[in-house]
């Protein structure tokens, strides 16, 4: 029984040593980001949302918790023209950590720009403000392709966080 068990640890440790080296799997992953950062600035919500699963699970900036790739996709949508139109956004992948093979976990660092000044319920915007966040994605792999399947977005506070703070290593 013991034998067992530490056979499985080793081949746990083995496929999770393996995985983290894997810098083709990190490429693939890195083009869904791209892909989904230029689907993002072309308003596609189709070819953005179709690099979750059908199950995806988004939770956006104020908590919204969006559940099946149709539903991110009619609330992306929705939110278009009010709120996600004015924006132009960059995205760069800091951390991509494979927990296996076929799962990892990626730290993306997101930069939006107001293209013009349009309002929200809580905030005025003015051509060129800058608001950042951190989006935390879990990936899959099914069927050779690298897809979210769990999504979370967080705004970084520049009061409490200042993005551009000089001690900023």
């Amino acid at each position: 029984m013991k034998q067992s068990i530490l056979l499985s640890v080793f081949a746990l440790l083995g496929t999770t040593l393996f995985a983290q080296h894997d810098p083709k799997a990190e490429l693939a992953i890195k083009k869904v980001i791209q892909q989904q950062g230029e689907a993002r600035n072309k308003q596609d919500w189709d070819a953005l949302g179709s690099s979750f699963t059908d199950d995806g699970i988004l939770i956006n900036p104020v908590g919204q918790f969006w559940k099946g790739r149709r539903e991110i996709v009619a609330h992306l949508k929705e939110l278009s023209a009010c709120c996600l139109e004015p924006i132009l956004t960059k995205v760069d992948v800091k951390t991509i950590r494979f927990l296996t093979p076929v799962v990892a976990i990626v730290y993306t660092e997101v930069t939006e720009v107001a293209r013009k000044d349009f309002a929200l319920p809580f905030r005025q915007y003015k051509k060129g403000d800058t608001d950042y966040s951190w989006k935390t994605d879990v990936f899959i792999k099914q069927n050779d392709e690298w897809k979210i399947t769990t999504r979370q977005v967080t705004l970084i506070n520049q009061l409490v966080s200042p993005h551009h703070s000089p001690d900023k290593n």
